[in-house]
């Protein structure tokens, strides 16, 4: 299978943290398990990514790997939890611009 660089032309510094954690087991492994790698982030499947990898990891690498996950779930949550609170300050001023209009 041939790598088609193409497809990796917005690849920028995000991507490049989101491998960060496989690219030592990677250049231990060789050629094939790159391309199944590529072929994998292409597709977008981490969970196959993350299952083969995982395998080939060294437990500090999984450790890496565990604290990029969990630090990207955290932000996550940061984000759905700011997501909400602006949700609620926007539900907050239509129910008092409604009241206002509504008294005489």
């Amino acid at each position: 299978m041939a790598i088609d660089w193409t497809q990796f032309d917005a690849v920028g510094s995000d991507m490049l943290d989101l491998i960060k954690p496989y690219l030592p087991a990677l250049a231990r492994e060789g050629p094939d398990v790159f391309e199944g790698f590529i072929k994998n982030l292409i597709n977008k499947d981490w969970g196959a990514i993350d299952k083969d990898m995982y395998a080939r990891m060294t437990p500090e690498e999984r450790l890496e790997l565990d604290k990029q996950v969990i630090g990207d779930a955290y932000k996550a949550a940061q984000a759905r939890y700011r997501q909400i609170q602006l949700s609620k300050e926007i539900l907050l001023k239509v129910v008092i611009r409604l009241a206002l209009t509504a008294i005489p």
